[in-house]
């Protein structure tokens, strides 16, 4: 059984605090430092149990709690106008023109945010099983849940948010594998899981952009021929799992790219 506290400080990186107004008129895409961003303060609690096996394995749990204080997001206002130029920078030339709407991106400081949660895993040969066949197998499982809600967020209008979580954080993550292997022989499947979570707040609920949940299948294999020699093949991303991100609601897609399997094979010399 473990407990512990933590504290942390987590500073913004230097380009997110340069006093700088990117504008890219082609793209109708305006982008902003902000000098006046503060540093996110953590306090962490853990709790943490743990049972090993006599043999090769472990059964692990636990609870975390998080409080931030003043945490970063970006912030993404996809109606950005003229009038909103003109009161954010009043000293600028105003690059947008009547009527128009561009897209405006820039990172801010939240009020406060709780994070809660827990994780399970579970890794274990299974040698207990009859026969040798059986006893080459292997597990290896974990999950984590995680909860959030932050507060001193606002639309665009200035009217604060209510239910947001935390930009960054996916609610649900599990990956898994299963493995068998020998004196020569060895073989795993592995998958990984994560739902999908909000990447950028907008200006209202609709303008949030979305990582969208994601499932990649992964699996290699290895054949030890001599001492120093072995032949692998690995492949991954067998799902063809696109990276995906959506609007507002899961229908709404806003980008979509895939990357198709990838299959590698050779030889390992180990001296």
């Amino acid at each position: 059984m473990r407990g512990a506290f933590t504290t942390a400080l987590a500073r913004p990186n230097y380009y997110a605090l340069t006093p700088f107004v990117g504008i890219v008129a082609g793209d109708e895409a305006i982008s902003a430092g902000n000098p006046d961003l503060d540093a996110t303060n953590a306090y962490n609690f853990d709790l943490m149990a743990e049972q090993y096996f006599k043999s090769v394995g472990m059964l692990s749990g636990g609870l975390f709690y998080k409080h931030l204080k003043n945490f970063i997001y970006t912030y993404a206002d996809r109606s950005y106008n003229r009038s909103k130029f003109a009161t954010d920078f009043p000293d600028l030339a105003n690059p947008i023109p009547d009527g128009e709407q561009w897209a405006f991106t820039q990172n801010r400081n939240g009020e406060n945010v709780n994070v809660y949660g827990f994780e399970v895993a579970v890794q274990r040969q299974l040698d207990f099983l009859p026969g040798n066949f059986l006893r080459g197998f292997g597990i290896y499982a974990n999950y984590t849940f995680t909860k959030s809600k932050a507060k001193g967020i606002t639309n665009s209008d200035g009217e604060p948010r209510e239910n947001v979580s935390l930009p960054g954080t996916a609610p649900h993550m599990l990956n898994a594998s299963i493995s068998w292997e020998n004196k020569r022989f060895s073989t795993r499947l592995s998958a990984n899981y994560t739902a999908a979570y909000i990447d950028e707040l907008g200006g209202d609920a609709f303008g949030d952009v979305f990582y969208d949940k994601q499932f990649f299948l992964d699996a290699n294999a290895s054949y030890k021929v001599s001492k120093v020699t072995r032949f692998f093949a690995e492949a991954t991303n067998l799902t063809n799992q696109p990276l995906r991100y959506y609007q507002g609601m899961a229908s709404q897609t806003r980008q979509m790219e895939y990357y198709r399997p990838r299959y590698n094979f050779g030889v390992k010399f180990d001296f």
